[in-house]
């Protein structure tokens, strides 16, 4: 059948329209946070507050994306990266989460610090299918929770990056097994579900040891004076002092530990392994050398050579200059910054070319690679549908060198942390 000329372009326009509309209506289903020339992300931070010392975390951040962004972006995307401050207080976390998601329309929420605040918020971030991932906290809920219930539910949409606290706290444990078997071991953790699972840990890896436990004080996050726990730890005659804390309550403890006059081998847990942390903990009259605690990133001190490190300092000068001198001396949280922000990207480029949130969920659930150029040499990335821990393996540090000295390795690397 024929169609005549005023048909035939009406027929015409309708399909151009019908085009268009497909068109408009594919760019409507795109993910929030997604354009053609740039993908937003968010996350919290404490940049104020008790744990403010990790607030060079999200600073390296950005200065990788900044960085990437400079060359190209990811598939001709720029990363923009907002940074919110929740002062390490999940009533602060919430709304600001809630701001990311219904406000700003980020994409997803990348690298958030802290287990309370992270916990505060998967159950809302997982309602409404946005990636939590990244986090940076250590809780084993992160890993465990991919396939399975976990407070009522799946969290498929959430991942952490370093390795979990209970498995680092196993590998305190068994050294001190191992090497200490008459050991009387006091501990200070944090009373919330980061200390308790560092807690946890130490216990399993001590196995039939945990009787060696002779006192475990807690404390509050609030409250900075340690001096009464440390006391009571001393008191019962305790020769290892292990300290499940964040970076200014274990430079307190440390300090403490010295004015009360107590020498035990101590064991600090590697979120306050900061080379910064420990000299202002001597600078302050702690007894700092042989200290014992883990790494899984590389350090630009003892380790500057490495072409990570070259690499980390170029980036440091060039985008975010104010962090050089911290870099210089050692604040191993810029290099943790960097080497989330790598795997992000190498993530979002596995994504595909129009990544979508389920997509990037993939890429996460899928990591085997070792050229995160951040990690301590030899460590691995891999995660699978079934193993949601990206990093699984660890070396023993210890402190030598007194006020002006520096954690150096010990023993072989670590493998299957958890």
């Amino acid at each position: 059948m024929r169609i005549n000329g005023r048909i035939g372009a009406l027929v015409a326009a309708l399909a151009v329209t019908g085009v268009a509309a497909g068109a408009a209506a594919g760019a409507h289903r795109a993910d929030p946070g997604i354009t053609k020339t740039s993908i937003k992300i968010g996350g919290t931070f404490p940049l104020t507050g008790v744990a403010s010392l990790y607030k060079t975390i999200p600073a390296a951040e950005k200065a990788y994306y900044d960085y990437v962004n400079a060359h190209g972006g990811v598939n001709g995307r720029k990363i923009d990266f907002e940074i919110l401050d929740d002062a390490y207080d999940p009533s602060k976390t919430v709304p600001l989460v809630q701001q990311l998601v219904e406000k700003d329309k980020v994409f997803a929420v990348v690298g958030s610090l802290g287990t309370a605040p992270g916990l505060a918020t998967w159950g809302y971030l997982n309602s409404k299918k946005v990636p939590q991932v990244l986090l940076a906290t250590g809780d084993s809920y992160w890993g465990f929770c991919v396939k399975k219930a976990c407070a009522g539910s799946p969290k498929p949409w959430t991942s952490g990056w370093q390795p979990d606290y209970p498995g680092e706290g196993k590998v305190y444990g068994r050294y001190i097994a191992a090497n200490m078997p008459n050991a009387k071991i006091g501990v200070l953790y944090q009373n919330d579900a980061y200390g308790k699972n560092y807690y946890a840990g130490l216990r399993v890896g001590l196995g039939a040891k945990k009787e060696n436990i002779v006192d475990a004080e807690s404390y509050d996050v609030t409250n900075p004076s340690l001096t009464q726990q440390i006391l009571a730890l001393k008191s019962k005659g305790a020769d290892v002092f292990v300290v499940f804390a964040t970076p200014s309550p274990t430079i307190t403890a440390l300090v403490t530990a010295a004015k009360v006059g107590w020498s035990p081998t101590t064991f600090i847990n590697n979120v306050s392994a900061n080379r910064l942390f420990l000299l202002a903990a001597a600078a302050n009259g702690a007894n700092v050398d042989g200290v014992i605690s883990t790494t899984y990133v590389a350090s630009p001190t003892t380790q500057p050579d490495l072409p990570g490190m070259k690499l980390a300092k170029q980036i440091i000068d060039q985008y975010a200059p104010s962090l050089a001198s911290s870099f210089a001396q050692g604040d191993t949280n810029i290099v943790y910054g960097l080497g989330v922000a790598w795997t992000f990207v190498h993530a979002l480029q596995k994504a595909g070319r129009n990544p979508t949130r389920a997509s990037l969920m993939k890429a996460l659930h899928s990591l085997n690679t070792s050229k995160n150029p951040f990690v301590y040499p030899g460590i691995k990335l891999q995660t699978s549908e079934n193993d949601n821990f990206p990093i699984e393996q660890e070396i023993m540090i210890r402190w030598s060198g007194g006020a002006r000295g520096d954690w150096h390795p010990f023993g072989k690397l670590l493998s299957g942390v958890r």
